[in-house]
């Protein structure tokens, strides 16, 4: 069956299909709103917006009728946001293990494996479960608290906004099983788009659709389409907020950063004011409300002499976010805070990472089971890379931050105050939704770079 899957995409080749234009398909998110931040203005010059609906025969959505959307988040399931806690815990663990700079946006990562989730079977399906879920609950609980989770955090308003968007992309000669698209349609809101995968341009409308997703952040997530890759199920979030109390300029003024590699002097925002100010276990944390407070920015500092990348992965993942969501819920004390102002790109394949968290199943050839993602229901598919990529920017009005994933399936061939905190040596960071007490991004600051 692998011979004659490999003799259909040579014949493929043969005939010279046309593509359905540079359009990608609809993103699962409303419009979205003008730039919050002045610092996207100046950058790109562009602000936020949704992709294009695709149309036409390769527009593989086009019979199918998605559910229709709530309005309002729908309750979610007993026990899910402790099992989602843990695997964004355990990731952000795992990808702190890289040197350098790193952030990871575990939500996209675990929405983009979701989607994925309604293409598995059998074991495969039961060791996603495994590390997506807490125990007992189904492939139909994750995506019922996929799509709450998602309802509530698209917004777009004058100084906020959240875009979360999901696509599939198929080559042209790969048949998908129809309730496979039928539930990434009615709970992610993703459309799918049947492309020639061995025409040079799809990868530009693939990266196109990406870049358009997150606001020209992350322009490019994919860097080649392989002659055994027929599909990529992709997440994008894009992240616009201003500070609740933002920073002012005239406080800003260049002081020492003390890297591993020796200090680097870059430029410190300080205000000093009521802030949560909390304790966790050898560190000393703070946290800033945005505009709209359902979202966060904490920052968490090791004791002098701590490692902050040691000192993550001596955490609970149980544990760890809930313990920062609690803190981010205390009352806020006077506090003068110093905090770099900072932009950082990163880029990483996270097979390594998440084969540690129970995924290996899904990554082997011979062992794969991603039968109800294609309509023989042949165990020929298989995971071939999770590829990521993030942006953030915070500076003295607010944060920009951006994330893609992509999972790619191949076939089997100041004035005085009581409390002070420096943020002058590496540290902790991250985006928190507080509703669930879950990560949008997380990171480690382990040398500033200018801000552009």
């Amino acid at each position: 069956m692998k011979r004659l899957f490999s003799l259909i995409f040579m014949l493929a080749s043969i005939l010279a299909l046309v593509l359905a234009g540079c359009t990608g398909p609809v993103s699962s998110s409303g419009p979205a709103s003008e730039s919050a931040s002045e610092n996207t203005q100046e950058s790109s010059g562009e602000t936020s917006r949704t992709p294009q609906p695709a149309s036409g025969a390769n527009d593989l959505m086009a019979d199918v009728s998605s559910a229709a959307w709530p309005v309002e988040p729908e309750p979610l399931p007993e026990g899910w946001s402790g099992g989602a806690s843990r695997f964004s815990a355990l990731l952000f663990q795992k990808s702190a293990e890289n040197p350098g700079n790193f952030m990871v946006s575990p939500a996209s990562v675990y929405l983009a494996l979701a989607m994925t989730l309604n293409g598995a079977d059998t074991t495969t399906r039961d060791a996603m479960l495994a590390a997506l879920a807490a125990q007992g609950l189904s492939v139909a609980d994750v995506n019922r608290a996929a799509r709450s989770w998602i309802t509530g955090l698209n917004r777009a308003s004058g100084q906020t906004t959240v875009s979360i968007t999901n696509s599939i992309w198929f080559d042209q000669d790969f048949v998908p099983f129809q309730p496979f698209l039928q539930a990434n349609a009615d709970y992610f809101n993703a459309a799918a788009q049947k492309l020639d995968f061995k025409d040079s341009k799809t990868l530009d409308v693939i990266n196109g659709w990406v870049s358009e997703a997150t606001n020209g952040r992350i322009e490019q997530i994919i860097d080649q389409i392989r002659p055994d890759s027929v599909m990529f199920l992709i997440n994008a979030i894009y992240f616009l907020a201003d500070w609740d109390i933002p920073f002012e300029k005239a406080d800003t003024r260049p002081q020492p950063f003390r890297a591993p590699e020796g200090d680097v002097e870059v430029d410190f925002m300080h205000r000093t004011g009521g802030m949560n100010f909390y304790q966790l276990d050898d560190a000393t944390g703070i946290g800033l409300p945005y505009a709209d407070d359902r979202f966060a920015f904490f920052a968490v500092l090791p004791d002098e002499g701590t490692d902050a990348r040691e000192w993550l992965g001596a955490q609970d993942p149980a544990l760890f976010f809930n313990e920062v969501a609690a803190g981010l819920r205390q009352d806020p004390l006077e506090v003068d805070l110093a905090l770099p102002k900072f932009e950082s790109r990163y880029e990483d394949s996270l097979l390594n990472e998440l084969s540690h968290l129970g995924l290996n199943i899904a990554f082997q050839p011979d062992q794969a089971d991603f039968s109800q993602m294609i309509d023989s229901h042949e165990k020929i598919l298989y995971i071939g890379e999770v590829k990521h990529k993030s942006f953030v920017r915070v500076d003295e009005k607010g944060t920009e931050a951006a994330a893609a994933t992509s999972v790619e399936m191949r076939v089997t061939s100041l004035p005085f105050s009581e409390h002070q905190i420096v943020f002058d040596r590496p540290f902790v960071y991250g985006i928190l939704d507080l509703e669930t007490g879950l990560p949008l991004f997380a990171g480690i600051l382990e040398k500033p770079e200018p801000v552009s």
